[in-house]
């Protein structure tokens, strides 16, 4: 069997392997970013860490607005309420309350319990103090301009061709083999001298539905290879007889979401067998080594994760229903301190300030900078989800604040 360690992390992944069997414990293998797709009794395969989605149809990008130009110095200051409440006039909720508000009903709730539905609601919700709004269509009828014609949509294009790419295996004791193929590769099967190589040649296709939606549709196909005469050195799946995994015209979205569901469960059965049967207890070899970066490496490791916290402070642009142009805006932050604690591995950075949405309380939160063997933690989109907890409520309750600084 094969034991693969992940780093922890959305942007950057980076992996390990390390094969076992029962007479001895083979040395770790970097496998940088490569994609596991198999693994067989010859060795695990890797393949490019990209899935298919990455060459969808019509997934361009308009860059209409240059926001480099904006100084923010220039534009005018959105009106803002007081950060914090006037004291005298606040009252400070218990524990009790906040679970309340919590579970506070939202629109449709009301609707669900018997409120009266104004016809002219268009579903829209005013979502910030600066009267930012997201809006919902109640039928498909709807459209911006609210004469009732839909707009027409513009059909995507069709998906990207897969790149070429390579396939490498890894056997037990770390020898590599390469196979270039000229598609993306998704999952390798070898029984004997047969070797089925399951590819995407495009991206997958966003096929329309009745309502107006689209389904993201794969369209993986399979070859056959004989390796009766060792591994290939290239695979020109174009030039092979190929044939597609499911037929595309009999594509259900359910059928598709069963098919998953499926093979979630059989992955699962097969793990079942080996969980918590595996005992390594002093057996030689099996310490993971640490990954010792030089120190410049480490520090720079550090300083990328106090930047993401560096700015929580700064004005941001917004844009305004019914203003003309951008405006500055005050942040939800203020008073922001980021500080580094701890040797490495250890080392943490710990970010506290003050937020509108907890008044008269300081928040504090530590961020582990490495983890146990060294490898730097990839804390992708760090401050969108500190934001989602705040404003989500998915924060220890005030009680547990100790000298006015409570622990996230």
């Amino acid at each position: 069997m094969w034991v693969v360690y992940s780093s922890d992390g959305i942007d950057e992944v980076t992996r390990t392997a390390v094969h076992l069997d029962p007479d001895r414990v083979g040395a770790a293998v970097d496998l940088g970013d490569r994609r596991v797709v198999a693994a067989e009794a010859g060795g695990l395969w890797l393949a490019d860490p990209r899935d298919a989605s990455t060459w969808m149809a019509g997934t361009t990008i308009d860059d209409d607005e240059d926001l480099a130009a904006l100084v923010d110095s220039d534009l005018q200051w959105a009106e803002a309420d007081p950060f914090w409440p006037d004291p005298a006039a606040w009252t400070e909720p218990d524990d009790d309350d906040e679970d309340d508000a919590d579970d506070a009903p939202w629109p449709d709730d009301d609707l669900e319990a018997g409120a009266d539905h104004d016809p002219d609601d268009d579903g829209t919700r005013v979502m910030t103090a600066y009267q930012w709004s997201i809006g919902f269509g109640d039928t498909e009828d709807d459209s911006a301009d609210g004469d009732g014609a839909a707009d027409e949509a513009e059909p995507p294009g069709p998906p990207s061709p897969t790149p070429p790419t390579e396939l490498v295996r890894v056997a037990p004791d770390g020898f590599r083999t390469t196979i270039a193929v000229d598609h993306l590769v998704e999952d390798v099967t070898v029984e004997g001298d047969r070797m089925t190589l399951r590819f995407h040649r495009t991206g997958p296709d966003l096929v329309p539905r009745a309502s107006g939606a689209r389904d993201v549709v794969y369209r993986p196909r399979e070859v056959v290879i004989d390796v009766s005469g060792g591994l290939p050195v290239t695979i020109d799946t174009d030039a092979l007889d190929s044939v597609p995994v499911e037929d595309p015209v009999e594509w259900d979205a359910e059928a598709a979401d069963a098919e998953w569901e499926r093979s979630v469960e059989e992955r699962e059965a097969r793990r079942a067998q080996w969980i918590e049967r595996i005992d390594l207890a002093g057996v030689d070899g099996t310490r993971w080594p640490r990954w010792d970066a030089d120190t410049v490496g480490r520090a720079r490791s550090v300083a990328r994760l106090v930047e993401e916290f560096a700015h929580l402070a700064d004005p941001v642009i917004v844009w305004s229903r019914g203003v003309d142009g951008p405006r500055r805006a005050r942040s939800d932050y203020r008073e922001v301190r980021v500080e580094v604690e701890g040797d490495w591995p250890a080392t943490e950075v710990v970010v506290s300030f003050e937020h509108t949405a907890v008044p008269f309380l300081r928040l504090r939160r530590r961020y582990r900078v490495f983890d146990d063997t060294g490898r730097p933690v990839d804390h992708g989109y760090v401050t969108v989800y500190l934001e989602e907890e705040i404003a989500t409520g998915h924060i220890p309750p005030r009680s547990t604040a100790v000298d006015g600084v409570l622990d996230m």
